[in-house]
């Protein structure tokens, strides 16, 4: 046990991630049996443990520079909720209040989706920077500064904001990094208030956003379910967690390139434009093809799915063991991050961007989702000191 603990501590994003990788396996077999399975085992996640484990570690001393930060936390704070009451005021509109109100899903569907549609460009990545990391982090410097008032100030806000604009996974990206940090410092007492915060928040989004489950109709369902409000609503999430992710990447592996051909980079826009082509984006183009009920009645969506899998649509499997190898090097790199600045703040505010890996391209994540930013404000907040690489 105590064996097993130490190489948890000493790699604790390779760990979590074997949780993630654990995840979409349950769900990839329990949808196309081992169709799929074995190949990504032999073909991604055996040479991602091979290269994680056998990379070469050369030692290079990079000085960071000492940044004079010992507010940084209102800073952060004070640009967040800004950008907030800026988002809102721009919309004339709160989507929760209108999609509770609505009198059937697709309507509420609609409504989810207005709080990004149609920003600018500026706008639309303030507004996913501040929920995603400005505001968490302030959240989680105040705490570990044990300054309460700051703390509840920033958690309460980014969850408001969340609940607001609809979006379930934004309540977790600002409650998540406070509960992982109590629980390793086992202040259990205040994990519980979080949970059951975010937990109530989360629940009231998901009747906000099924108008079925408090006197409206399910329009999108071709089968009306007998069974409990309560039972519909934990099903759900039972689902979405141990099924979803992996089904969702079979329907991936089976449609391309079946039914859609292998990119071979169309979907980055600078290469387009260097060679005169359309942009493809799969996401939404396939979301007609896996759900064509859905597509029938006008209702668009996303179908997003695992990090590796952006490599695949461009090239097929013969890559997969490339974008591992890249893959292990990005987790070494978290680690040397969590050994030199402070490992209980790195690994709390980094755990769910890495369990969003299960259906989310990590290039995404890093950049429009706002990782980078976190992994630059964990590095400009500590003291100076050498980093090895």
């Amino acid at each position: 046990m105590k064996q097993i603990n130490a190489f948890v501590f000493a790699h604790p994003y390779f760990t979590s991630y074997l949780f993630v990788y654990g995840l979409l396996q349950i769900g990839l077999i329990a949808t196309t049996a081992f169709d799929f399975a074995p190949a990504l085992f032999f073909l991604f996640f055996l040479p991602f443990v091979l290269f994680y484990f056998g990379l070469p570690r050369p030692k290079i001393n990079i000085d960071l520079p000492n940044f004079p930060l010992q507010k940084i936390e209102w800073f952060l704070f004070t640009i967040g909720s800004m950008v907030a009451v800026l988002h809102l005021l721009w919309l004339g509109k709160i989507p929760f209040l209108e999609a509770w109100q609505a009198p059937n899903l697709s309507s509420a569907n609609l409504l989810r989706k207005i709080g990004t549609t149609g920003l600018p460009k500026w706008l639309h990545y303030a507004n996913t920077w501040s929920v995603r990391v400005l505001l968490p982090t302030s959240a989680l410097f105040f705490l570990h500064k044990k300054n309460k008032i700051g703390c509840i100030l920033s958690l309460s806000i980014g969850c408001l904001y969340g609940l607001a604009l609809l979006q379930k996974s934004l309540l977790l990206w600002v409650s998540m990094p406070i509960l992982i940090y109590c629980i390793l410092h086992r202040k259990w007492f205040v994990a519980l208030i979080v949970t059951a915060l975010s937990g109530s928040l989360f629940i009231l989004a998901i009747f906000a956003n099924n108008p079925q489950l408090h006197g409206g109709q399910n329009d999108l369902q071709t089968q009306v379910k007998t069974t409990s409000k309560t039972n519909q609503v934990s099903e759900g999430l039972l689902r979405r967690i141990l099924i979803v992710p992996g089904q969702t990447l079979g329907m991936w592996f089976k449609h391309v390139p079946h039914d859609k051909p292998y990119l071979y980079g169309r979907d980055f826009g600078l290469y387009t434009k260097l060679t005169g082509q359309k942009t493809a984006d799969y996401n939404l183009e396939l979301y007609a093809t896996f759900y064509p009920e859905y597509a029938k009645q006008g209702i668009k969506g996303s179908v997003n799915t695992a990090h590796f899998m952006r490599a695949y649509t461009n090239f097929g499997w013969w890559i997969l063991p490339i974008s591992a190898g890249l893959f292990a090097l990005f987790l070494r790199l978290l680690n040397i991050i969590h050994r030199k600045t402070h490992g209980a703040l790195a690994f709390s505010l980094q755990i769910f961007p890495l369990l969003l890996l299960s259906s989310g391209s990590l290039l995404t994540l890093l950049f429009s989702g706002g990782w980078a930013l976190l992994i630059l404000l964990l590095i400009i907040s500590q003291k100076k000191e050498l980093i090895h690489v």
